[in-house]
């Protein structure tokens, strides 16, 4: 369980950093975006990385979510407990990260669901 909660809270401590650290203006001018990227390189390997850990974090989450869907078919209150709990708690965490900023939300949470999906066995 405290695992999990970690888990969640590096997911969100990451896409946080990733909002932080990677600004979009609207209307969004893709010269400028790379400028500002090419201007600060050590705050955008900071990002990426931020972005990277938080896209394996959010994608083991839901891998062993896929997981458990597969064996909470059977009556166990324990287990049903600890997947809607993790689903609850993934949900919470992208709700929160897209009240920050929508459009790295979007790319983080598209990535970790891939991620997630291709790392199922």
């Amino acid at each position: 369980m405290y695992f999990n909660v970690g888990m969640l809270l590096v997911t969100f401590l990451c896409g946080y950093l990733t909002i932080q650290w990677t600004p979009i203006t609207q209307p969004l001018v893709l010269s400028e975006f790379f400028i500002s990227l090419v201007i600060n390189p050590i705050k955008f390997f900071a990002a990426s990385l931020a972005f990277f850990i938080g896209i394996i974090c959010a994608g083991s989450q839901l891998r062993m979510i896929l997981q458990t869907t597969k064996r909470t078919r059977k009556n166990d209150f324990h287990l049903k407990l600890l997947f809607y709990s993790k689903i609850v708690g993934l949900l919470v965490v992208f709700f929160l990260l897209f009240q920050l900023g929508w459009v790295h939300t979007l790319i983080f949470f598209s990535l970790s669901m891939v991620y997630g999906i291709i790392s199922v066995k």
